[in-house]
């Protein structure tokens, strides 16, 4: 019997102990838990912080490369420009082919995204002239086999000039020039290239440029009348034209002709300004 008292008196302590253990380290469970909630509290306000920040300085990135790419773009306008004035011109042809170039890519359904990029970058066509000496250009007869070689170098050399500068407007710039003398057919140059092998904006500011050149005044040669220049088209089509481009551009052709009369008559009267964007909201 006095085992048992004894057994009962040293039994409560103990048990005590025990609970008395239970509730300290559920305490400190508790205490532990708020910690660690408190801390991933704290890393995630830490973690919106680095994010805002990072957004804030791609946001600033953006806009920088934005201003770079502008300021490039309107440097190679302004060496367009002066590519023309070595070649006979004064703006008005990079302006006629950038909304001719357009006006035909919407007629065969392009996007207007694409309608807008093309407008832009078909006025950087000849940019390649600026390379090749103001006498071959303006030279008012016959050039000689070597002089025709040296003018075709064009395309390469804007393809060179323009593939510097990376955005857009500057790439399809750089395929055009490299491609807008290159014939359906596969008799263009400079690489020779055929049907759909040529770029698609090369087919179309070829056309472009064709009609634009043929209807103008050139230091070698009178220009033609809008009828023998559609007749011409209407003949090379499948050799030196893509058939679908010139199907569309004879639909349209009314409209390309006020187009380009348009640019003309208000280029006559003051300077035009460079034609960006809403292309189609110039006539």
């Amino acid at each position: 019997m006095p085992t048992h008292h004894s057994d009962l008196y040293h039994s409560g302590p103990y048990e005590l102990g025990c609970g008395t253990d239970l509730v300290l380290g559920h305490d400190e469970l508790s205490r532990r838990l708020e910690r660690e909630q408190r801390e991933k509290a704290d890393a995630q306000i830490h973690l919106q912080r680095l994010s805002a920040e990072v957004q804030q300085l791609r946001a600033q990135r953006d806009e920088a490369l934005r201003a770079l790419e502008l300021s490039n773009q309107n440097a190679m306008f302004q060496l367009a420009k002066a590519a023309e004035e070595k070649d006979g011109e004064a703006g008005q042809h990079m302006r006629r082919i950038g909304v001719i170039a357009g006006m035909i890519a919407e007629a065969i359904g392009c996007s207007e995204h694409f309608c807008e990029l093309i407008c832009d970058a078909a006025q950087l066509h000849d940019i390649g002239k600026i390379g090749i000496h103001e006498s071959i250009l303006s030279k008012p007869g016959a050039l000689t086999i070597d002089e025709w070689k040296l003018v075709r170098e064009h395309s390469r050399i804007g393809a060179g000039i323009l593939s510097a500068f990376r955005s857009p407007v500057m790439d399809l710039a750089a395929e055009i020039s490299m491609s807008h003398h290159e014939h359906y057919c596969g008799a263009g140059y400079p690489l020779g290239l055929a049907g759909e092998a040529i770029p698609l904006a090369g087919r179309i500011v070829g056309l472009a440029d064709f009609f634009d050149s043929l209807t103008m005044d050139r230091c070698y040669r009178k220009a033609m009348s809008d009828e023998q220049a559609l007749a011409m088209i209407a003949e090379r089509r499948g050799e030196q034209f893509d058939p679908r481009l010139v199907d569309a551009f004879l639909r349209i052709a009314d409209q390309v002709i006020l187009a380009r009369d348009s640019i003309n008559e208000i280029e006559a009267i003051c300077d035009l300004p460079d034609i960006h964007g809403d292309w189609w909201m110039a006539f």
